[in-house]
């Protein structure tokens, strides 16, 4: 009760704090830009006589509201920028509109040149651990937002397989599901298979925005290890984005990303659409191949995957209005997605090959984001609602080894390819996602926030062949809310302090079906309250320290708990997980003449309980809770530019994540200090970039270099059995090259790409081998 008391007081400071800005003698608003007409975000306007102001949104927008009548001195200013310092006269109830035009300075003091800071050094500059990827320079590679994730440091992206695998994306040692993904915002939980990182090439995407650990209540996340925000793009340009990639294996990826926004109206239209297809028939090294009758081992192959197609589609329609006096945006979206796969093996082993078992998924949102600025109230909110259906067809009567041989059952044999009886089992999932947030600025110095988030999902299935399969047949339902306040403090633009709080709330109904074919209803119930802080330091202008810690809880995803339908058996008594997050970083920046200089590192420490993680039985498995694990590690990123002639970029990460029960049960933990298997504990990326006619503005072209290198890990708890006969994904050393070539300014783009250059074998999750050595052509077309 006193967690709902403090989240009421909350509420009612805001309310009050509007109620009392609304009785100011005056209001001056306006827009700040260059001298280009470009908006300018995070300038600070201030009003010296009552020291009272605001700082410029991303539109270069501001208001200040409470000015006093009488003689006021306004004072414009921003680092890299000539300051603006105007007198005006206020009378009582004025709303002025004050618009200024900033002159940037560029003062040279021997070779060291100072400029503005642009909205994603902003945003790097917060007390959270905060990593922001521009694609601007990827634009023309054949990437998806699975590879453009992977260049940053502490992150560490695992697949199992070619185009349209699973995957499981580790950031700081934590992963999967503890890590939660946002498209402008906007939660991807429940959204399907087919809108996945993996799927999304590199144009629809502007930048991603990724936090460590601590997430800031904005995003409305239970998120545990921490978040990616994918941003799309700005909704006041008009411009036009196509692109096609030719690669091996049969691979096709096509992308359209297109907007006309009228700034005279106040209006744009957004549409946005890929396609991708693969065949994914790289040739597997050492393929077992046993006797389909008897089951015996016969010898080992290397043989083209023969099963493994996959496709994958989305179309987004988005259409919104800007700068009205009710909102400064505010637009309805529309996303249609699907995607079929076909599966040659389990995700876990090679063991079991399969000819003719596949699933589909389709898609079908619908949602309204608004925004807008009422005086220092800044108010954010959607609201989105949809259908998921997913299906698995395991109907096959045939038996397949690697070699391609194929036997069919006896016609009384009910199992399929999978499961032990033939199966198409289809189920659909309702989902709405709500979320509302304000932020109130008391002044540049202080600022109150509240998010309110919530996540229903229904789920409803039937098996249409085997009968025996009940799953789903009575409706499963998971509601989460997740409520937050945080208070902010900012000091001349070198420190900054934010304080947090957050609320969950986790209801369910969870049927599953015994043995005796009886329904068991689990109907769980919690409510938790967490905190954090995260803080910015500035002691000089180059050097950076930041500080983050949250007590973080994070409620299982549906497929956790009610399973997927394939691999993921129901856990009706998962329990959610928690864990201590702590971020602690330096980062230091030196520009002189011509080249630039960045570099930083981040020490984490996570201690986790309840943590939740897939436990393999076979071809199949199930998510279980371990009591505690404790993870650390340290990450390292350095950048070097010369003259944009040459740029070199590179990351390191060493990380521990230890089981740290000491007693299961009144029992020793055997697994007591190991390391959690299946998860990798060093690794480190580079890439070189160089430019050969770097001279020329009508033609660039670009000699990009990027090395992988990840060591050896065991697959098994390395505390059991002996050490020489365990199971050990090997290290990798894999290296790409990519040659771009640019002309008419940018507007048209050719890539030359080989992946894993030397065709070196790479592995991942569970051993499951990747594709070689791949050759890729994209062609792009861009227009602004």
């Amino acid at each position: 009760m006193i967690k709902y008391k403090f989240l009421f007081l909350i509420l009612v400071l805001c309310s009050y704090s509007a109620i009392y800005a609304q009785k100011g003698s005056a209001v001056i608003f306006g827009k700040i830009t260059d001298v280009n007409g470009e908006p300018l975000p995070g300038i600070n306007v201030f009003i010296k006589s009552s020291g009272i102001g605001a700082a410029t949104n991303a539109d270069g927008a501001y208001k200040i509201s409470n000015v006093p009548s009488g003689k006021n001195i306004i004072n414009v200013s921003g680092i890299g920028f000539l300051t603006i310092t105007k007198e005006i006269l206020i009378s009582e109830g004025d709303s002025l509109n004050l618009n200024f035009e900033m002159t940037e300075k560029a003062v040279e003091l021997g070779s060291v040149l100072v400029e503005g800071k642009s909205e994603a050094q902003l945003l790097r500059e917060r007390g959270f651990s905060v990593s922001v990827l521009e694609s601007r320079e990827k634009k023309n590679l054949p990437v998806d937002g699975n590879r453009l994730l992977s260049s940053a440091p502490g992150i560490h992206l695992r697949e199992s397989g070619g185009l349209g695998s699973g995957f499981n994306l580790s950031m700081n040692g934590l992963s999967g599901n503890q890590i939660r993904y946002f498209i402008d915002g906007i939660p991807l939980e429940n959204v399907g298979s087919a809108l996945a990182l993996n799927n999304f090439p590199v144009n629809l995407i502007e930048k991603i925005e990724i936090y460590k650990g601590v997430v800031p209540i904005s995003l409305g996340a239970d998120a545990l290890g921490g978040a990616v925000n994918i941003v799309t793009g700005y909704w006041k340009t008009s411009y036009l984005d196509a692109s096609y990639s030719l690669g091996s294996f049969n691979t096709h990826r096509v992308s359209l990303n297109s907007q006309y926004a009228d700034n005279t109206k106040k209006y744009f239209l957004k549409a946005s659409l890929f396609w991708n297809y693969s065949d994914n028939d790289f040739i597997m090294k050492n393929a077992p191949v046993y006797d389909l009758k008897l089951g015996n081992f016969i010898k080992n192959i290397d043989i083209r995957r023969f099963h493994d197609s996959y496709s994958s589609m989305m179309i987004n329609a988005e259409a919104g209005l800007f700068e009205r006096k009710y909102a400064d945006k505010i637009s309805l979206r529309i996303i249609v997605a699907g995607n079929n796969k076909d599966y040659q093996h389990p995700d876990n082993n090679i063991y079991r090959v399969f000819g003719r078992f596949h699933t589909t998924n389709r898609t079908a949102i619908a949602g309204v984001n608004y925004l807008n600025q009422f005086d220092n109230l800044e108010l954010k909110a959607y609201s989105a609602a949809g259908i998921v259906s997913e299906s698995v067809v395991d109907t096959s009567h045939f038996k397949f080894n690697w070699a391609g041989e194929s036997i069919k059952r006896d016609e009384g044999d009910p199992k399929g390819e999978l499961f032990e009886r033939k199966s198409l089992f289809e189920f659909s999932d309702f989902i709405i996602s709500n979320n509302v947030g304000a932020i109130y600025k008391f002044s540049y110095f202080h600022s109150l926030g509240i998010n309110l988030v919530q996540n229903y999902v229904v789920r409803k299935g039937k098996d249409k062949v085997d009968e025996f399969n009940r799953s789903f047949e009575s409706p499963n339902y998971i509601n989460k809310i997740l409520a937050g306040a945080d208070y902010t403090f900012k000091y001349n633009d070198r420190f900054e302090f934010n304080l947090f709080v957050k609320s969950y709330l986790y209801r369910a109904k969870i049927i599953t079906i015994d043995y005796d074919d009886t329904e068991i209803i689990t109907e769980p119930e919690l409510f938790r309250s967490g905190y954090g802080f995260a803080l910015s330091y500035s002691p000089f202008e180059n050097l950076l320290i930041k500080n983050s810690f949250e007590k973080a809880y994070r409620i299982p995803e549906s497929y956790e708990i009610l399973g997927d339908g394939i691999y993921v058996l129901p856990n009706p008594n998962l329990s959610p997980e928690r864990s201590y997050n702590l971020n602690l970083g330096v980062d230091y920046r030196l520009e002189s003449g011509l080249w630039e200089f960045k570099a930083g590192v981040n020490y984490f420490y996570r201690l986790s309980k309840d943590f939740i993680r897939f436990n393999p039985l076979g071809p199949f498995g199930e998510y279980e809770n371990l009591r505690n694990v404790k993870t650390d590690g340290i990450e390292g990123a350095f950048y070097f530019n010369y003259d944009d002639f040459v740029s070199l970029n590179s990351n390191i990460t060493y990380q521990n994540l230890l089981d740290d029960t000491e007693f299961d049960e009144g029992l020793p933990n055997t697994n007591y200090k190991s390391r959690i298997p299946n998860v990798p504990y060093f690794f480190f990326n580079n890439s070189l970039g160089i430019s050969l006619s770097r001279k020329s503005s009508h033609r660039k072209i670009n000699l990009y270099y990027t090395l992988r290198y990840v060591h050896q890990f065991f697959l098994t708890w390395e505390n059991l059995g002996d050490a020489r006969g365990k199971n050990v994904i090997p290290s990798q050393l894999i290296q790409d090259i990519h040659v771009e070539i640019s002309m008419n300014e940018g507007r048209y783009n050719v890539t030359f790409s080989i992946a894993n250059i030397f065709d070196k074998l790479a592995y991942d999750n569970f051993m499951i081998q990747k594709p070689g050595r791949a050759f890729n052509i994209k062609l792009r077309y861009f227009y602004k």
